[in-house]
């Protein structure tokens, strides 16, 4: 199966990292070899004086997440979860460097399958082989430019070739991607040839969500940023665009994820 899309028709997006971070820096990779399995690079200080707590909200992606204080190093990998959920306190007046995965990546190879990891922050050691020479390359870098380019050069070594259900998984994933999130799940099944309780053991497998969960964080994913930036009088376009009902249907699937209405979220940002 061929791939419909590069990845750059979902741009993944956690906000709170950003707003409750210092001197946050990203970078979206494009036009390069990886940038099909790379959503973003991005990273952040935590502040000195106070803890600091960050929220995760559904995006279907997993972060590697490091800590560079070079007294004691760290490493993580960080799940997606179910709906917005707080992760444990992070490390005072500390450099931490991410990079997030597209749902469908194929490079990390993990121990365990993803539907037994979400939703948690686990040392990165208890479910990748040999991550100490990739954690001290990270930690040795001096900027956010250099880390990138030592984490490049640790994916170009480790390269696996693709198996045969990640390609489906891949190929699924790109249909729900050009829809925005609002194929049919017997549709879906019906073009690539294989049953729906095939389909969704492999995605609950590959990616952690069956593939009716993955689309509705996808519709939900295509409306946060939109919806964000935006003035409530967009609201409607926003809605119409991504496959909601109307503005009840739209509520009610935004209150799944992040547990909040879109107005109480949006007052988070706008009294900061």
């Amino acid at each position: 199966m061929s791939t419909l899309l590069e990845n750059q028709v979902y741009f993944p997006s956690q906000p709170e990292i950003k707003q409750n971070t210092l001197f946050y820096q990203e970078l979206k990779p494009a036009g390069v070899w990886y940038s099909k399995d790379v959503a973003l690079f991005y990273q952040f200080t935590t502040k000195a004086d106070t803890s600091t707590f960050l929220s995760l909200i559904p995006d279907g992606c997993f972060d590697f997440l490091f800590c560079c204080d070079p007294a004691n190093p760290s490493a993580y990998l960080w799940t997606s979860p179910l709906s917005r959920k707080k992760q444990p306190k992070f490390r005072k007046d500390c450099h931490y460097f991410g990079v997030r995965f597209f749902p469908e990546q194929s490079m990390i190879k993990l121990n365990e399958s993803m539907n037994l990891l979400l939703a948690q922050q686990i040392p990165l050691i208890e479910v990748m082989n040999e991550v100490e020479p990739m954690v001290e390359l990270i930690v040795s870098g001096n900027s956010f430019s250099e880390r990138i380019k030592s984490f490049v050069n640790y994916l170009q070594e480790i390269q696996i070739v693709m198996e045969k259900d990640q390609k489906m998984v891949r190929y699924a994933i790109d249909q729900i991607y050009s829809l925005r999130g609002t194929v049919n799940v017997k549709d879906l099944s019906d073009s690539i040839g294989y049953s729906e309780q095939h389909i969704r053991r492999k995605f609950e497998s590959y990616i952690g969500f069956s593939p009716k969960q993955f689309c509705q964080i996808v519709r939900f994913q295509n409306t946060l940023d939109k919806y964000l930036e935006r003035n409530g009088e967009d609201l409607l376009d926003i809605i119409y665009e991504n496959g909601y009902y109307d503005q009840a249907h739209f509520i009610k699937g935004f209150k799944k994820f992040i547990d909040l209405t879109p107005k109480q979220y949006k007052k988070i940002f706008i009294n900061v």
